[in-house]
């Protein structure tokens, strides 16, 4: 059956044929050929307009993301850093100095000294202005390079693109405010230290933001120093395992104090201060009473060291300049954590006094039945 042929006609011819011959028994095959051809035509139709969509749909997309990515170009950086300028004082400098350069010349040999010294007046002006156009247009291939290197990062250091385009950081950092000050980087700024160039308003509040917490370090150290170290028992009455463990502890309390004096959040550095005075306490009272060393294993072996790693975390995080939505979320996990650890200790230096105070709790009873019995204070029987 001849492919091209309609489909509709095919299945007429078809017909036709099997009535004029009375010969129906190739009937069904030429149809369900038909039916089949034409299913494939139809596939392969949808095939190419799926094709077709999805590649429109692919460059919708893209063009989508291009005018976007423009957009937040347009919004950080200065469309021209005055090529176009520069490439026309640049052309009119030379028209103007190589001609006037070449009559002064002509002009000092004919002994004509007014018309060359005019002459070399224009030489001289044609070439400052060809100078001074192409210092535009380097500075203005210079910006499009930082742009490039920068993107729309909300931040980059000055060291990186120093790197990139294997000049001094010195240098760059000249040119980058060379640039701010033009307003080429509509909402740069540089940190404190000049080290990094911020890009956007809102991570330049971030920056600021941190600065401010970093401002009360000063006065979280002085909080935290205040913090008196607990009184330890007579380290020559201890056996050298409980000796070196006290002293594997106090290192441990001294990173913990490293940390503190780090963070400049209010609130979790007084979590440290309670962890720090908690822990201090217990190791006190493990020097005077050797006997509950053995119930710091678990402190030592999981407790502190875990605090040490988490407070190490933190305060990476911390220094990040920019505190993304991710640095901001792991610190809340951390901050959470150590009020936990913080709770641990408590319960533990909870238990290290159990026998204290059942000692007590003991004492005060004995105490009360002597008196009871001298009649200083009435009996318990004769109160029943």
């Amino acid at each position: 059956m001849d492919p091209t042929k309609n489909f509709g006609d095919q299945i007429n011819q078809a017909v036709n044929a099997a009535i004029n011959s009375q010969d129906f028994s190739g009937l069904q095959h030429a149809i369900n050929s038909s039916v089949q051809i034409a299913s494939a035509n139809i596939a392969s139709g949808l095939s190419r307009a799926s094709e077709t969509m999805r590649r429109v749909q692919e460059e919708r997309l893209r063009e989508q993301q291009q005018r976007q990515i423009e957009l937040q170009m347009a919004n950080l950086y200065q469309k021209s850093a005055g090529k176009a300028p520069g490439v026309l004082l640049a052309a009119t400098g030379g028209l103007i100095a190589v001609p006037s350069l070449c009559l002064t010349a002509g002009l000092l040999i004919g002994s004509t000294l007014d018309v060359a010294a005019t002459m070399g007046v224009l030489a001289i002006s044609g070439a400052a202005l060809l100078g001074f156009g192409i210092k535009k247009i380097k500075f203005a291939n210079l910006f499009e390079t930082y742009r490039n290197i920068i993107g729309l990062r909300e931040h980059c250091f000055i060291n990186e693109i120093a790197a990139a385009t294997a000049q001094e950081p010195k240098q760059v950092l000249k040119n980058v405010k060379k640039m701010l000050k033009r307003g080429l980087f509509k909402q740069g700024a540089l940190d404190d230290t000049e080290s990094f160039l911020i890009m956007t308003r809102t991570a330049y509040a971030q920056y600021r933001q941190a600065r401010a917490q970093a401002a009360q370090l000063q006065h979280q150290q002085d909080l935290a120093g205040s913090v008196s170290e607990a009184p330890t028992g007579n380290p020559a009455n201890l056996s050298r395992d409980a000796r070196e463990l006290l002293e594997r502890g106090e290192a441990y309390v001294a990173k913990i104090r490293l940390s503190n004096n780090d963070i400049a959040d209010s609130q979790i550095s007084r979590t440290i201060d309670q962890i720090e005075h908690v822990v201090r306490t217990i190791f006190s009272r493990a020097s005077e009473h050797p006997e509950v060393i053995g119930d710091l294993d678990q402190m030592m072996d999981y407790y502190l060291p875990t605090t040490v790693k988490l407070l190490d975390a933190y305060r990476e995080l911390d220094r990040q300049p920019i505190q993304g939505e991710n640095i901001l979320s792991s610190k809340r996990e951390i901050e959470n954590a150590l009020e936990s650890l913080s709770v641990a200790f408590e319960k533990l230096l909870d238990s290290v006094f159990k026998d204290m105070a059942w000692d007590i709790s003991t004492d005060v009873s004995v105490l009360h039945t002597v008196l009871a019995q001298e009649g200083l204070v009435n009996s318990p029987f004769n109160a029943k």
